[in-house]
């Protein structure tokens, strides 16, 4: 079985290598219903506020009164962001997991930091890019290079990326067949310290499908892409409170 139906995953086989979630986290954001994207900025705000999110049961209750919305109005909007894995659940079906195709409940090794009292964990390298924008939150992407276990940090504003400490940080983007969720698959690649560490890392992982970018395309096209999902997903997290 696979996360996809047969006609959507033609549609991925047609994107490009490193593409795929890209497209597809756009795709999605067009078409979530409007209880569904108050759903989820209510959730995402809760997390990066308090670090932490209600069991379904109770964060279904306390969504329905802060939205105004009925329950099963909330219920459902619930099982379509789990459809689409905008949401998704621990295998006891109340501990949330991911929010947004953004934030993870659970450490990463990649952290969004707005300051000493709001940070969110991010689902993987593709999320860094964007999740500034989505959230129009100003922050820091934290990350550690893979292979030179080197601090690196992604300034961010409300755009997106801004700058970069290294200014030789190279990113991989993984290949996604549509098979698994797309959540899982996010979590391949990621930040490297410069190109060096970047072609080390493909070499000693089989060099894997997936679109590789060298520091001197992350101005461009690393940033470019963050920013296109970004104004998407925003979409779908507008609601959330300014915690600056």
């Amino acid at each position: 079985m696979t996360f996809l139906s047969e006609g959507a995953l033609q549609q991925v086989r047609r994107d490009p290598p490193g593409l795929e979630l890209q497209r597809y986290w756009r795709r999605t954001a067009e078409t979530t219903s409007v209880p569904a994207r108050a759903l989820l900025s209510h959730l995402a705000a809760g997390l990066v506020s308090r670090g932490w999110i209600q069991p379904v049961d109770k964060l279904l209750d306390s969504a329905a009164e802060t939205l105004s919305e009925p329950r099963a109005v909330l219920r459902g909007a619930l099982d379509e962001l789990i459809a689409s894995d905008l949401l998704t659940l621990a295998d006891d079906g109340q501990r949330v997991l991911t929010l947004g195709g953004l934030l993870s409940t659970r450490p990463t090794g990649l952290l969004f930091y707005v300051d000493h009292d709001h940070t969110a964990h991010l689902v993987g390298p593709l999320a860094g890019l964007a999740v500034a924008q989505a959230m129009q939150l100003k922050g820091e992407v934290r990350a550690t290079c893979p292979v030179t276990k080197q601090k690196l940090v992604l300034s961010c504003d409300t755009a997106g990326i801004d700058s970069r400490n290294p200014e030789t940080i190279a990113l991989f983007l993984p290949a996604w067949d549509g098979a698994v969720r797309p959540t899982v698959a996010m979590a391949g690649g990621g930040f490297f310290a410069d190109d060096e560490s970047l072609g080390r890392w493909q070499e000693d992982n089989g060099d894997p499908a997936g679109m590789p970018l060298a520091s001197f395309m992350f101005p461009m096209a690393a940033t470019d892409l963050g920013q296109e999902l970004g104004a998407a997903l925003e979409a779908v997290l507008g609601h959330l409170p300014d915690f600056s």
